[in-house]
């Protein structure tokens, strides 16, 4: 399972850092995600009782041996009286006696299906259960890569996302409190301090709410793993954006018709629902068992004739003792076959039939959409390479305008709107870069979770572009 190698993994690399830095990595996170996040550990458990279709299937084909004691007392008084006529005469006999016994019974039967089609069925049925139970255990564990991942990512983009609009928030200040004293010594009018102010507030408002984002981000993140998290290792500008390999479209296609795993649960499944139909179809035949019992029976009893007296008249009760044993065994062949079942038999078999097709079609839907999913996903990839240049080239573009805005502004050719909207420009392209960044990386990962190529090694190679924050660089508290 994905989830033992990546113990390996974490030792391995963690082992090669010094002490200092080993603290809310994404490699940190991911294991705690692994032992805590309870939709893992609950798709671990469905794992787990998911293999045992298997083992129920085949039981129904090996022997069945059995053992049955019974042990008994009977306490009987009988009394009776025959009557006999004979020509004028009567004559009449009668009995009067108690039976005590005590009776033991044991015995071992052995039974084996000898032709059961629908138990060979179902057998087959619960081998693609089982199957299907191990691959989807194996896509949950990718879809917790997944998730770990992008809430890591998602804490990451909040916090640049708070150190612009901190940036942007300071910025305006600056740029308000030199407005508001230009227009102290009558360069400027009013409208521009009121310009300046306005610009100020919204960047205030701006902070307040990524603030906020960076609050919910580690909450997101704290669901998984159970624990809180204030401070975590952030993306470096070396991290490497390039196209995904193989390069074309197509390539990533035939990869994930092979790998994926979503897919292959679906196609489990429809194989499964074929057999529980061959199963249906299969109740109408014949079936023969066969049966061996062996026996072993005892009964010990006393028998007293309440009617015997001795020559004085006085009852004697005398005690009959008797015993039994017997030891035996017996072999049956069964042979069963249903003519009619109130059309119970063909309804199901209808019912499963169905059943198979509903699963086949969803396999059909699955496969489709998983097709589409990944062009889009190679497409959003490839795009993201370009978009990250150039939401770095705008980056120094903007500069350059608020360069030369900021000084046409101290020459009085420029006003101060064009200042705080140039400013604001640079700032929004800061944000737009460090997104853009972190949408390539949820992408990549999700292309490579359609091709079912996603494993704990990626974790550890992201993980190797990393760097842990500095003190002027470190991230907020949590909110």
């Amino acid at each position: 399972m994905l989830h033992f190698r990546l113990r390996a993994l974490i030792t391995t690399s963690l082992l090669l850092l010094p002490a200092a830095l080993r603290a809310d990595t994404l490699l940190d996170i991911y294991e705690l995600a692994v032992k805590n996040d309870p939709v893992i550990r609950a798709a671990e458990a469905t794992y787990r009782a998911g293999r045992e279709f298997e083992v129920q299937g085949r039981s129904q084909l090996l022997p069945q041996v059995g053992a049955q004691a019974e042990y008994g007392e009977t306490d009987v008084t009988q009394k009776s009286t025959r009557t006999i006529p004979i020509g004028d005469q009567t004559f009449s006999s009668s009995s009067d006696y108690d039976v005590e016994e005590d009776q033991e019974n044991y015995y071992l039967t052995l039974s084996q299906k000898l032709f059961d089609v629908p138990a060979w069925f179902s057998f087959k049925q619960g081998k693609e259960l089982s199957k299907q139970a191990e691959v989807q255990f194996a896509a949950d564990q990718q879809a917790l890569i997944v998730r770990t991942v992008e809430a890591y990512v998602l804490v990451l983009r909040a916090i640049d996302n708070l150190k612009s609009s901190r940036a942007a928030e300071a910025a305006f200040q600056r740029q308000l409190e030199q407005t508001q004293q230009r227009f102290d010594v009558g360069l400027i009018a009013i409208t521009d301090v009121h310009e300046a102010r306005a610009a100020f507030d919204l960047a205030v408002v701006e902070r307040l709410t990524d603030e906020g984002n960076l609050g919910v981000a580690y909450e997101a993140l704290s669901v998984l793993t159970g624990q809180d998290h204030a401070n975590l290792w952030l993306l470096s500008e070396e991290f490497p954006v390039v196209d995904p390999q193989p390069a074309t479209a197509e390539s990533w296609v035939e990869l994930a018709m092979e790998g994926n795993l979503g897919l292959k649960v679906a196609n489990y499944a429809a194989e499964a629902a074929m057999q529980s139909s061959q199963a249906s179809r299969a109740q109408h035949l014949p079936k023969l068992s066969g049966q061996l019992t062996l026996m072993d029976t005892s009964t010990d009893g006393d028998n007293f004739d309440n009617q015997l007296r001795d020559p004085e008249g006085n009852r004697i009760n005398p005690r009959y003792p008797t015993s039994v044993d017997v030891e035996g065994n017996s072999v049956m062949l069964t042979l069963s076959m249903p003519l009619y079942a109130g059309g119970g038999i063909s309804s199901q078999r209808r019912q499963s039939y169905e059943n198979y097709i509903t699963a086949r079609e969803t396999h059909t839907s699955i496969m489709r959409d998983t097709i589409q999913f990944t062009r889009s996903l190679h497409l959003f990839v490839t795009t993201d390479v370009q978009r990250v240049k150039a939401r770095r080239q705008a980056i120094v573009s903007a500069q350059s305008a608020l360069d030369a805005t900021t000084a046409g502004y101290e020459v009085g050719t420029r006003n101060v709107v064009d200042v705080l909207n140039a400013q604001q420009v640079l700032f929004t392209a800061i944000r737009d870069y460090a997104n853009t960044r972190y949408d390539y990386v949820s992408r990549l990962l999700r292309l490579r979770q359609q091709a079912g190529l996603l494993s704990p090694e990626d974790v550890v190679a992201l993980n190797k572009w990393l760097v842990e924050p500095t003190p002027a660089t470190a991230t907020a508290p949590r909110i």
